[in-house]
């Protein structure tokens, strides 16, 4: 494929109202293919893992089942859910037009996961195994805030620099 073609195929890509990618907005591109990645990869392992074997699973954190109901509890709760999150931002990351819809459901999540193990260490005290997730948590919201931001600010600069449905009137007239 030429160097002409290709980019042609990337021009019809493009998904109306999403600028064109320079700079900032390729940067803030990439972050958020990294946070989406990041994602998909975690939360797959996660739900994968709770539904192969969720005895296994809950065992490694000191959970135990004991009945059918919490065998299936358990590959609802902590496989399905996780796995979704995975299907839908692997989802995201294939659609430019996404993209920063699913970053900002990461960020939202990465928020949320941090808040309630803050209130869990409050109030069952800290142990080693989850206090270090704090490191990787809080590295994928940082880079999910920092796309998210980054795209936000190129998106207002792209329509501070479009002119307005009044000035192409005048203009025309």
């Amino acid at each position: 494929m030429r160097t002409s073609e290709l980019a042609s195929v990337i021009a019809r890509d493009r998904a109306p109202g999403v600028p064109h990618e320079n700079g900032l907005a390729r940067f803030a591109t990439w972050i958020g293919r990294v946070v989406l990645t990041m994602a998909t990869l975690i939360f797959g392992a996660i739900g994968l893992r709770y539904i192969a074997d969720p005895a296994g699973a809950s065992a490694r954190t000191g959970v135990t089942l004991n009945t059918a109901l919490g065998y299936t509890t358990t590959r609802v709760g902590f496989g399905a859910f996780p796995l979704a999150l995975a299907l839908f931002s692997f989802a995201c990351l294939l659609s430019r037009r996404r993209l920063f819809d699913g970053v900002r459901l990461i960020a939202t999540l990465a928020a949320t996961v941090i808040a309630v193990r803050v209130y869990s260490t409050i109030a069952n005290g800290a142990e080693k195994e989850s206090v270090v997730l704090f490191i990787p948590e809080g590295i994928l919201l940082g880079l999910a805030i920092s796309a998210a931001f980054m795209d936000r600010a190129t998106r207002r600069h792209a329509e501070s620099r479009r002119p307005s449905s009044a000035t192409v009137s005048l203009q025309s007239e």
